[in-house]
């Protein structure tokens, strides 16, 4: 019976005593340290005990319990980015988001992402034919492609409040009282509901690339974007200069996504320039909202205080 390998099965050649060359270095060097120690030194018996006792157990530990791998995690841990401000160096290189127009994301190494935000369908609730209609579709979609796509889910606070508006209008526009009183009365029960049992709602998006570096990309698209595929440098500033090239390129890559999702029964809506200023943006806790644009909270707070100063 046929089986797939794992991808990540790593082996090392045992050297003696069924232990690898790196297992028997940590145990000589911690070894042969706490053996200086024990018999080579004037210690207090006890003392010299306890020091070897505790290199024999660092040895077992870098040896067995991959120490030297937990020091490495955390000295990046130590040394990564865990807190950083609008205009910190540090930060513009951990997102890697040059600007955003056109409807893309530019990147700073040169290539673009449009993000297409998908809308869910309960596949539970289908009929056999039909979760089989789509799956079989669905995997049309993936034999389609020749690029790679990137499909991210978010959870968020569920937010009713445009619905509970357009609810109320109606309400509202009949001009009936007892009908008022029941929609009170359910806005209060949903609202109630939604927060003590912190409903989520989950966002899901499909991320096309484009770059001029895809080994998979067209062959005419190489020569209409590319003037030498020998050379990085070239080839990105030869991508600077046919921007609109790439922009098209990018669409038409968006357009066979959407289409292909079509037939699965997701329909797509590809963001704009401040959808995704706003989507990018709300991964950070450190911005707010007002107006369906994003601020600083300091300059939020300097305009407050000028505000108030001149109040």
């Amino acid at each position: 019976m046929p089986y797939e390998i794992p991808k990540n099965l790593k082996y090392e050649e045992k050297i003696a005593f069924g232990f690898t060359f790196w297992q028997l270095l940590w145990l000589g060097l911690f070894g042969g340290a706490a053996a200086i120690i024990f018999f080579k030194t004037p210690l207090d018996f006890y003392l010299k005990a306890g020091l070897s006792v505790a290199l024999m157990g660092l040895g077992v530990g870098f040896a067995f319990l991959n120490f030297w791998h937990h020091l490495k995690d955390y000295n990046s841990f130590r040394k990564g980015i865990r807190e950083a401000g609008l205009f910190d160096k540090r930060l513009l290189d951990f997102v890697e988001v040059k600007k955003i127009e056109n409807e893309a994301v530019y990147l700073r190494n040169g290539s673009l992402r449009a993000i297409l935000e998908v809308t869910p369908i309960n596949f539970g609730i289908l009929a056999g034919p039909e979760q089989k209609a789509i799956i079989s579709a669905y995997k049309d979609f993936l034999n389609s492609l020749d690029f790679p796509v990137q499909i991210v889910m978010r959870t968020t606070s569920l937010n009713i409040d445009d619905y509970l508006f357009g609810l109320r209008k109606k309400v509202v526009e009949s001009n009936n009282l007892e009908l008022e009183k029941q929609f009170e009365s359910f806005k209060a029960f949903v609202q109630g509901f939604i927060q003590e049992n912190s409903v989520k709602n989950r966002l899901f998006y499909l991320v096309v690339p484009y770059s001029p570096y895809s080994h998979t990309q067209p062959l005419q698209d190489t020569l209409a974007g590319l003037k030498s595929v020998f050379s990085r440098r070239k080839a990105k500033s030869s991508f600077q200069l046919n921007k609109e090239i790439a922009l098209n390129q990018l669409d038409v890559r968006v357009e066979l996504c959407a289409e292909k999702l079509k037939r699965c029964g997701l329909f797509t809506k590809r963001l704009g320039d401040q959808e995704l200023f706003s989507l990018l943006a709300g991964f950070f806790d450190s911005w707010i909202q007002s107006e369906n644009d994003y601020f600083y909270p300091i300059t939020l707070l300097e305009k407050a205080g000028v505000a108030s100063g001149k109040d």
